[in-house]
């Protein structure tokens, strides 16, 4: 596990050996590798990297380049199925000087080319120096589970693992995206290709790009097929089992101390079980509960851990620690995030550093199996369509929009708000507004005139990569969202905090449920085996009740979440009145002050809960502050 970064003169002209930048570069990654750091410029061409030693920790130097030094490879992730490859390369006439799955991406170059991507079973992202046809090949994984960032600044490609290594460059230049701007605020997220800088982008997952001539091009290799397989329940049920263990025991393959988070839901709790199964010792185990019980996990987690003989670990989570935690997380972010579980799971990592090098997670197991409550709110929604409009809109609307506003997980009236807020949208649009924040057509009202960038939907999404339309009918509409969540909200939100959170650890996170070949198995599923009338994740469920306590089988979802709603009064107010001042704000001159005051009052009077809005605000201010009020 690494960082990476580099870059290429378009013009084709050589970089100076003795030039410092890539050192300059490669320091502000030290945190995602710590142990060992390497570059190499040749010709017009400059790679670098930070490596988190976990296979071969001692040949594993990179660069790493073939036998004769034509073409170097820098890479940051696992390739699982690595030692296979390697035995099939040697098949084919080529040496090996290491045991490491980097070498063998490089040497699978020279003998594929770009088809080597089709090879590589794990999570990467790299970049490969061919110095005989003058060309960089970078790429990403199928799922997106390792970042990469690029720009072109005054004739050179830069790229990089997080955005810092591409601002440390001196061409570089920082100003803001306004369209990113607006997709952060209406999803709590910036989607690829955006990054929150203009100039800066995301290579989308399962996409390559060669860099030659002077031209940059981009090509998807990848994507899941929809076509759905009819097997039985028995038969899916066995064939899930069956990949979902194969996976987690490819990501038990380590050369250092390892184990897993467990929050107590099905899927944590089902890659728990399965790795637990054929371990020679227990498994470790790590999670945290919280002091508000609307949002703790943790007799779940710890009877999970029980139940299949795990040694478990379990520390306390609260305000006061939220508020240090958050602190020393914004040192490394680069972006505004506004899933506020990213400073749990940071504290969960630096907590699990302490014992192992790597953990399993269970990100994928929603947007795969259907675990999310929004899918079980679009079934309602056609439910609730049957009820005459007047009598909805005139006589139960107003009813529950008046219910007491409660600050706990998930409450009834939080849901119920939500829900009849945006049901009356098409299925995507509506989606988007109950798992996003503030939407679209409340940003004419919050930006400046100045600097918003579209006033309608429409521009939100305009190229989402799905297969074939949407229809009316209802298991369509669920699976089609699914698909969106897969490419939009896992790529772009859980997977990105997964990385930065755990790579500030210097932790290295592996993802059982992410192995491209169950996800290829779970796409070609009917949908009624994942949200089974109003029961999600169904069949994961009964594949699993073999394995675990039946409480962790039937238990509602909660989520990993804070109580924003609640601390943002208390503990977090003094930097909600810093950074949502009105003085801040006009001197900030992106948004519109007597908007933002208008959420602070409601959301402070107990009238509206405003903790999404106000979060998500609060997060672009902190980015703001750390790159541009300085």
């Amino acid at each position: 596990m690494c960082g990476i970064t580099g870059y290429l003169n378009l013009n084709g002209h050589s970089i100076d050996p003795e030039e410092k930048i890539l050192t300059q570069m490669c320091k502000t990654i030290v945190h995602r590798g710590p142990d060992d750091e390497g570059g190499l410029i040749m010709g017009p061409a400059a790679i670098g990297m930070t490596r988190l030693s976990i296979i071969d920790l001692k040949t594993g130097h990179q660069p790493i380049g073939t036998e004769d030094g034509s073409a170097w490879i820098v890479f940051n992730g696992e390739i699982y199925n690595f030692q296979e490859l390697q035995d099939r390369l040697i098949s084919r006439g080529h040496l090996l000087k290491t045991r490491t799955d980097t070498e063998t991406i490089v040497h699978l170059y020279e003998e594929y080319g770009v088809e080597c991507l089709q090879f590589l079973e794990g999570m990467f992202a790299f970049a490969i120096w061919d110095n005989e046809r003058q060309r960089l090949f970078v790429a990403r994984d199928r799922l997106g589970e390792k970042p990469l960032h690029w720009g072109v600044f005054d004739g050179q490609f830069i790229f990089g693992s997080e955005i810092k290594t591409i601002l440390a460059h001196p061409k570089v230049t920082r100003q803001l995206d306004p369209v990113a701007l607006q997709k952060y605020l209406a999803l709590e997220y910036v989607p690829s290709p955006h990054s929150i800088f203009a100039g800066i982008h995301k290579l989308a997952p399962a996409h390559f790009m060669l860099v030659e001539r002077g031209q940059v091009k981009a090509r998807r290799y990848w994507e899941a097929s929809n076509q759905t397989v009819h097997v039985s329940e028995k038969e899916a049920c066995e064939r899930l089992i069956e990949l979902l263990g194969t996976s987690t025991r490819l990501r038990l393959i380590s050369d250092v101390p390892l184990g897993i988070f467990l929050s107590g839901g099905i899927d944590s709790s089902a890659i728990a079980a399965l790795a637990a199964r054929g371990a020679m010792s227990p498994i470790k185990t790590f999670s945290i509960g919280f002091a508000d019980k609307s949002f703790d996990e943790s007799d779940y987690a710890k009877a999970v851990a029980a139940h299949i003989g795990c040694e478990h670990q379990m520390a306390v989570f609260d305000s006061t620690t939220a508020v240090e935690t958050m602190e020393e997380l914004w040192q490394v972010l680069d972006e505004p995030l506004a899933d506020a579980s990213i400073i749990p799971t940071y504290f969960l990592s630096k907590m699990a550093r302490q014992e192992v090098t790597v953990a399993l997670s269970g990100e994928g197991g929603d947007e795969l199996f259907g675990g999310y409550p929004t899918y079980q709110a679009h079934r309602l929604a056609a439910l609730w369509k049957l009820i005459p409009y007047p009598l909805r809109h005139s006589v139960l609307e107003p009813v529950l929009k008046n219910l007491p506003v409660s600050h706990n997980n998930l409450s009834f009236d939080y849901k119920v708000k939500r829900f009849i807020a945006s049901v009356d949208e098409p299925p995507f649009r509506r989606h988007l507004r109950w798992m996003g924040s503030i939407p679209v057509p409340e940003h004419t009202k919050l930006i400046s005139p100045d600097v918003i960038a579209f006033a309608g939907e429409d521009e939100l999404y305009p190229d989402l990569p799905l297969s074939s339309p949407i229809s009316k009918e209802s298991r369509n509409v669920i699976a089609k969202i699914m698909q969106l969540d897969l490419v939009t909200y896992l790529a772009d939100d859980l997977l990105v905090k997964s990385d930065r959170a755990s790579m500030a650890a210097s932790l290295e996170v592996r993802l059982p449920f992410l192995a491209y070949p169950l996800v290829e198995f779970a796409a070609t599923l009917p949908s009624s085996f994942k949200v089974k009338q109003f029961t999600t994740k169904y069949l994961l469920k009964k594949a699993m009740a073999p394995y675990l306590p039946s409480q962790t089988i039937n238990r509602p979802k909660k989520g990993f979440g804070i109580p924003v709603a609640k601390w943002l009064g208390c503990e977090f107010a003094p930097i909600v009145a810093e950074l949502l001042s009105e003085a801040f704000v006009k001197r900030q001159q992106i948004f519109v002050w007597p908007y933002i005051e208008g959420l602070l009052r409601e959301h402070r009077e107990g009238r509206v809960d405003r903790r999404k809005e106000l979060w998500t605000l609060l997060m672009f201010q902190w980015w703001w502050r750390k790159f541009f009020a300085a």
